[in-house]
């Protein structure tokens, strides 16, 4: 079986160097760390990344930062919606 990770961000600081204070002073030795992004299987069969207020569209999340273990009809779907550069 095929897994897939979801894509990431990778500018996110869990401080604020810009704030100032002793949070800017720890922080601002840190680079910023990646954070994985939700991907969304909608019931029409799309996937977006956008969080959708009506959870009754969503048929599965793929939940940022995690490993999934996805099925070959899983795979071949990610895949044609763009996502097969995270599928190993």
């Amino acid at each position: 079986m095929a897994t897939f990770i979801t894509p990431t961000d990778d500018f996110v600081r869990y401080g604020d160097p810009l704030r100032g204070g002793q949070q800017a002073l720890l922080w601002r030795f840190f680079e910023p760390e990646p954070r994985g992004r939700n991907v969304y299987r909608l019931t029409d069969g799309t996937y977006t990344e956008v969080d959708l207020r009506d959870e009754g569209q969503i048929e599965k999340i793929y939940h940022g930062g995690h490993i999934h273990t996805i099925t070959a009809e899983e795979q071949a779907q990610l895949t044609a919606a763009g996502y097969g550069a995270y599928i190993t």
